[in-house]
């Protein structure tokens, strides 16, 4: 038997091959989990911090007397991930009364699989 044939018959390490062939694939799927969980938080934290902010505004708190204070007002009630510096709330006085309105553009990268942005919005109004 020649060295080649013995290696084409040989099984050993192939347990090795299915091992990596599949931990790839589970590593991707765990990642990509993680990576969605984490922009769903950011998304729930654009609600709470909009929301609070409306809140705000609507019992004309001595800390939201203005657009630029209630904005700040919601950045700091916000508790996501970080934003890249950018002040995404905007307030608005509107028909159903003080709307706050958040819009993000975030980039969620899956491992193997690629990137894809997705843009976050919330919106809260309170009379």
């Amino acid at each position: 038997m020649t060295n080649t044939t013995r290696l084409i018959i040989c099984e050993r390490g192939s347990s090795a091959i299915e091992l990596a062939i599949s931990l790839v694939a589970f590593l991707g799927m765990l990642f990509g989990i993680i990576k969605m969980a984490m922009m769903l938080s950011t998304m729930a934290s654009l609600q709470y911090a909009a929301e609070t902010a409306a809140r705000c505004a609507a019992v004309a708190a001595t800390g939201c007397t203005s657009a630029s204070s209630i904005q700040s007002y919601a950045l700091n009630h916000y508790f996501g991930l970080p934003l890249d510096g950018t002040n995404p709330f905007v307030y608005a006085a509107s028909g159903c009364g003080n709307t706050v309105t958040a819009t993000y553009n975030y980039s969620l990268v899956i491992p193997m699989i690629g990137t894809f942005p997705v843009t976050l919005s919330a919106t809260a109004c309170a009379v």
